[in-house]
């Protein structure tokens, strides 16, 4: 089974990841799986109806492959050098896993190829379904694990929709989490990390270029929110799952609870696992009030958090929020 964390832009993911993370029934896939929804990436490739085109697709990722192995390399043997230099400092093992990341995508890569180049007939969402269940064991340190957790793998269909008929194939079987957060704190957390000034990715923030930051936040916030809406309708309680990241960390007992109910999580928390600290997560909630650079773009811009909240009270009411 897997597990589908759909972000929602900076709503506290991360704290409920680090606590998923602490559970060996659980693969965790570290960051957000963008490898899936980027341009030229798994789903491009699989949604792209021109042989030549897809073709094309999966040489430019394999390049990518080799980019990623490079750089890679290069910051292991810069780690593995200070290592080295100060004793006391720690290797880390990100270094193998990302080189068993980049090298079992690359032999996929070239079997897919292959398999074209050759008009051989074969099942392409098959393929990569096998790609993903062979990841989870090179990816996570939880050998016994029965679910794998993956990060916003896809966008949701308000934001760019062509991979929309992909990603349910590609992925299932699979359960889905929505964490919403207050908008305030949410808004906040994006100008702190300066996210209020990027239109990079198109895909994510086309058609809000030119608007004004608090504007470009209600925008994407309001379409992730009418997504999840949309998409909550189609799903029973035990394939989707709706909380807050508020209650998550204030009411922890009692939420995570029905959390590994859902997800069907038998062991007990891993005591190790010191990724997530509750007291620290809980110092997040409520930052935003005090925050004065989102206050001055918020100003005499009442309306962003008024429809932002209407939204976010229609998820706290809904069938499947505990």
């Amino acid at each position: 089974m897997n597990i589908i964390n759909a972000g929602g832009w900076y709503v506290g993911n991360s704290a409920i990841l680090d606590w998923m993370d602490g559970f060996d029934d659980l693969a965790f896939i570290r960051g957000d799986f963008n490898i899936s929804r980027v341009e030229n990436g798994i789903m491009d490739i699989l949604s792209e109806p021109c042989p030549h085109k897809k073709i094309e697709m999966i040489r430019i990722q394999k390049n990518a492959c080799f980019k990623g192995f490079y750089f890679t390399t290069r910051s292991f043997i810069g780690r593995y050098t200070k290592f080295l230099l100060k004793p006391n400092s720690s290797p880390t093992n990100d270094h193998d896993r990302n080189l068993r990341f980049y090298i079992n995508l690359y032999n996929y890569l070239s079997i897919h190829e292959k398999k074209m180049t050759s008009c051989e007939e074969f099942d392409e969402i098959k393929l990569w379904s096998d790609w993903l269940a062979k990841l989870a064991p090179k990816s996570s340190d939880h050998k016994k694990f029965k679910h794998t957790v993956y990060q916003n793998p896809f966008f949701y269909n308000e934001i760019f929709d062509a991979h929309k008929d992909v990603w349910p194939k590609l992925f299932s079987p699979y359960k889905l989490i929505f964490i919403h957060r207050d908008p305030l704190d949410q808004f906040s957390d994006i100008v702190n990390d300066k996210a209020h000034t990027l239109v990079s990715w198109p895909r994510f923030h086309g058609g809000t270029e030119t608007m004004h930051p608090a504007d470009r936040f209600l925008t994407i916030a309001k379409k992730i929110y009418n997504a999840r809406l949309k998409m909550a309708k189609n799903y029973k309680k035990d394939e989707l799952v709706i909380f807050s990241f508020e209650s998550f960390l204030q009411e922890h007992e009692r939420v995570t609870k029905k959390l590994k109910t859902f997800l069907g999580v038998k062991t007990q928390k891993d005591s190790f696992n010191k990724r997530f600290i509750l007291k620290n997560s809980l110092k997040n909630i409520g930052t935003g009030k005090f925050n004065e650079e989102a206050a001055i773009l918020l100003k005499g811009k009442e309306y962003v958090m008024e429809e932002l909240y209407d939204l976010r009270e229609q998820l706290i009411n809904h069938n499947n929020a505990i």
